[in-house]
């Protein structure tokens, strides 16, 4: 770290403290005023899994620290700072996020290299971090801003993860309004599936190190759940039962265990390539060009910026598989 960073961050801590001390005085219940009414809390305190935090209760210029947590933000109808977190292999925001709400905000990267320097000097007054894993970078990131940190990325449904923040933040009405609208488009699609007698075998497939790789990591597992959908029992890593972020790699001679699979979906870059139907290894294998969802060109592609979880991927893929499956 740098002198001037250094510098900086003694800055912000003193600036925070004093910050912090001030909104405590001024949001003490006050009976003063004519009328006796208690003045609106200016900050609020939560126990968190990272200990008591004291952040704003309206802060002006929130920042999220991976791209998840901006989009939370959005949802949760934040203010947000002037420039937010992207991922170092992007050049802006999933196209898929809500552009209007990020016009005139510019990003920077910050994954998986973090960029606190950077961090500090876009000044944020609160920050949201959902890389919880990363045990030592709250601690880092408090004496910038105030913050709130939580896993976002222990393979459970994200939704509980967003839907306890929200509530924790006094955003959950806005969290809700969010889900509602989301489960009435998901309950919309299933009734014209069940209508038409659309009901395939889906799978997220994807294809690394050799082998072609089966699961529920990605968030695609909760969309199929939630349009009745049958999910392969590949998908099953632990062989429990039940569906998992584990699920299972198969080598290239292994390919005709796929083949119960209707419908796949897979993850791709933002301009569409990386499909996985492009993998030469792939197309050269008889095995995987005989394949149901191969041959009858049921392969879909979506970003897989989607597959960490936050609501406006959570939505655009839901509309990605009923564009797929219905006429």
């Amino acid at each position: 770290m740098t002198s001037t960073t250094a510098r900086l961050l003694r800055t912000a801590t003193a600036i925070a403290a004093s910050t912090l001390l001030l909104a405590s005085c001024a949001s003490s219940p006050g009976g003063d005023e004519p009328g006796g009414d208690t003045a609106s809390a200016e900050t609020i305190t939560i126990d968190t899994d990272f200990g008591e935090v004291t952040i704003p209760a309206e802060p002006k210029a929130a920042l999220g620290f991976y791209t998840t947590d901006v989009d939370m933000l959005i949802t949760l109808g934040y203010p947000l700072a002037a420039e937010q977190p992207i991922r170092d292999d992007w050049d802006t925001f999933p196209s898929f996020f809500p552009l209007d709400d990020l016009e005139g905000i510019t990003g920077f990267h910050n994954y998986p290299e973090f960029n606190l320097e950077h961090i500090l000097q876009v000044g944020p007054d609160f920050i949201l971090n959902g890389l919880g894993y990363e045990t030592d970078l709250h601690d880092k990131l408090t004496p910038i801003a105030p913050t709130y940190t939580y896993n976002g990325f222990d393979g459970g449904d994200w939704r509980e993860k967003f839907l306890a923040v929200a509530t924790d933040l006094g955003r959950e009405e806005q969290a809700r309004a969010w889900f509602d609208a989301y489960e009435a488009r998901a309950a919309e699609i299933k009734a014209e599936l069940e209508e038409n007698g659309i009901a395939p075998t889906v799978a997220d497939v994807s294809f690394w190190d050799g082998q072609v790789n089966i699961g529920c990591y990605s968030i695609s597992c909760l969309v199929f759940a939630d349009l009745g959908l049958e999910i392969s029992p590949l998908a099953d890593g632990d062989g429990d039962g039940k569906v998992d972020s584990t699920g299972r790699a198969l080598s290239m001679e292994q390919l005709g265990q796929l083949s119960d699979i209707d419908v796949i979906f897979t993850g791709v870059n933002e301009d569409g390539s990386g499909l996985i139907t492009d993998e030469d290894a792939l197309t050269a294998n008889p095995l995987w060009t005989a394949l149901p969802f191969v041959a009858n060109g049921q392969v879909f592609g979506y970003n897989y910026e989607m597959s960490y979880g936050s609501p406006s991927g959570q939505s655009a893929l839901l509309e990605i598989v009923a564009k797929a499956l219905l006429p």
